[in-house]
């Protein structure tokens, strides 16, 4: 079988020829040669990014080709990533937990508990003390993130 090739011609900057030239003696080849498989590669290569976008495959399943392996590794890397953040999360929230529960526990232990005649009275309190203790809260917050921003 005959192979019709076309002649084209163009031209590149020196850097590039200097690329083109170091590319073709590593391979072995010609110029002319090496120039065609590059393009050949270039477009292949781009036909399979293509394919990556519009690949049906479910995370997890095996990959074909470059782009498919690179992202497929990607994948993994973040999933473990991931997988290790969400773990440092549920720590710190058990941690949280645990010290509010420690909390209320000291605050029961050393509080009178309020008879039920006054209860009606103390919510109305309470309602106010809660509101003003949030209040602090927001502004301490408020006040730490601007902190941080300006650090």
């Amino acid at each position: 079988m005959t192979t019709l090739r076309q002649l084209v011609h163009g031209r590149v900057d020196r850097a590039d020829r200097r690329l083109l030239d170091r590319e073709a003696e590593l391979r072995g080849i010609s110029l002319t040669k090496c120039v065609g498989d590059i393009i050949r590669e270039y477009f292949a290569l781009r036909q399979e990014m293509v394919s990556v976008i519009k690949s049906p495959d479910a995370p997890g399943e095996a990959h074909i080709g470059l782009v498919h392996s690179l992202v497929a590794r990607m994948e993994g890397r973040l999933a473990i990533a991931l997988s290790s953040r969400d773990n440092e999360l549920r720590k710190g929230q058990q941690r949280v937990e645990a010290m509010i529960d420690w909390l209320v526990q000291l605050y029961l232990a050393h509080t009178p508990e309020v008879p039920e005649e006054r209860r009606a009275a103390a919510a109305t309190g309470v309602q106010r003390r809660y509101r003003n203790y949030r209040n602090a809260v927001a502004e301490s917050v408020e006040k730490t993130e601007s902190a941080g921003e300006k650090a």
